[in-house]
């Protein structure tokens, strides 16, 4: 096994055991059923992200073919969950014990594991500006999902997703003020990748 399916194995096997420890203590600790704790998991984009994270990372690390683009996709979601939950969120949380461990681990330890795998393994000369509005699908996609969503439960995953506190208009400003984030992040990421493409001879994640 080559260091990149290595390291690849590593990020996919922290994924899942910090995914499956997060059910556990739902399951275990908050008394909820199998159904209902992967229901609350996966309100979260964080928790989509991360799953993401490590399906893909398992998909190098079996030495299945996983285009770049598509990696630094994952990459793109995965700096927003940190720098939004690291800015925004974490002071609302009070998480101690293993609760915490995993806190750290999908928002701050995977995170970097990640784009370190990006910046060390992963091709960057086929990366162009015209990539990112696909990237873009995915956190759309994600918004609209868990705004309907809250009209089955009531539940909305964060403060500024919340329609029925903050009606339609303010949401959909605030969607496309994230939108406009992922971009701006996006477009980084591509010129970033523009000048280590120079020293990426022989880039290979296989």
């Amino acid at each position: 096994m080559t260091l990149a399916r290595a390291c690849a194995a590593t990020i996919a096997v922290s994924v899942m055991a910090s995914l499956a420890t997060r059910l556990w203590l739902r399951v275990n600790v908050d008394g909820e059923n199998g159904a209902e704790a992967l229901w609350g998991m996966y309100l979260f984009y964080t928790i989509w992200t991360n799953t993401l994270i490590g399906l893909a990372c398992a998909a190098v690390a079996l030495g299945l073919p996983i285009r770049a683009r598509r990696l630094s996709n994952l990459l793109l979601s995965i700096i927003i969950v940190a720098a939004v939950y690291h800015a925004l969120l974490a002071q609302m949380n009070d998480f101690a014990g293993i609760d915490r461990l995993v806190d750290i681990m999908l928002h701050t330890a995977i995170p970097l594991g990640f784009a370190l795998f990006w910046l060390a393994f992963v091709p960057k000369s086929g990366l162009r500006l015209g990539d990112i509005p696909y990237w873009l699908i995915l956190p759309l996609v994600y918004c609209l999902y868990a705004m309907t969503r809250a009209q089955v439960d009531g539940d909305y995953p964060y403060f500024f997703l919340d329609l029925a506190d903050l009606g339609l208009a303010r949401t959909v400003v605030n969607i496309l003020g994230l939108l406009i984030a992922f971009a701006g992040v996006g477009a980084v990421i591509v010129l970033l990748a523009r000048v280590l493409s120079r020293f990426d001879r022989a880039a290979r994640i296989n």
